[in-house]
This record gives C-alpha cells, structure tokens and sequence, in this order.
C-alpha cells in the first residue's frame, strides 16, 4: 500500500461517508473544473461525470475483475476494511483513470473513482462481466 498523504486520507474519508448521490456529483464537480478543487459543479455539468463513469465501465470491469483480480483479492482480510480496500482499487485504476480524463480534460481522482465503484458494488460490477 502507498503512503498517503494527509489530505489523501481526509478525501477517502469523505468518499466512504458519501452515499452513490453524493459521490456522482463530486463527480460532477470534477468534469465542471478546469482543476481539481475548483468551483462547485453547474448545473450544465450534473449528470456528466455518472456518463463518463458509464462509458468508461467495460474498461473499468475490466482492469478490476480480469487485471486487478477482484475474485481472488476479495478474500484478503486487509482489504476487508473499506479504506484499504478503496486505496489499494484506487492504485489499480490510476492508470486508466489518468489515460481517461474527462473531455474538459479535468483529471478525475482515481480513488473517487474507487470508491463509486466499491458503493455501487464490486461483486456486481465482476458479475456482470462474466455473463
């Protein structure tokens, strides 16, 4: 696991406390920034980040379940804790996050990212695929 800094730490946090709403409209927020950290999201931009997310989901099942090994790395009794399991996803997806930014070319933090993913469900994220 990476050393994260203490800023890293306040934002997983925050993701782990946010339901799947609040979480697509720091999305949302993100995809209306020219930087992170900018100004809070428009209303033109609600709903941009969740068809980011969406059109990018076939990749990200795929780094997940098939390159990362969701399956086998479920079991891990360190990534049974959220936090843990949100940086360790995070470091897996950074990659294709970063190769993918957002067409305002904002970069999207790739334990956002995580932790949508982790809310809206791992095992069915890796379920889909295999069907």
């Amino acid at each position: 696991m990476p050393e994260l800094s203490e800023s890293e730490k306040q934002e997983i946090q925050r993701y782990l406390k946010w339901d799947q709403k609040r979480l697509f409209r720091e999305l949302d927020r993100y995809y209306g920034a020219s930087s992170p950290g900018g100004k809070r999201a428009s209303y033109r931009f609600k709903g941009k980040g969740r068809v980011w997310l969406h059109e990018l989901l076939p990749s990200l099942q795929e780094c997940v379940c098939d390159e990362w090994g969701y399956e086998a790395k479920k079991a891990d009794p360190e990534l049974q804790d959220s936090e843990k399991l949100i940086v360790a996803l995070g470091e897996a997806l950074s990659p294709l996050v970063e190769r993918n930014p957002f067409s305002t070319k904002a970069q999207v933090p790739a334990y956002l990212v995580a932790a949508i993913l982790v809310n809206m469900g791992l095992d069915e994220l890796c379920a889909s695929g295999n069907q």
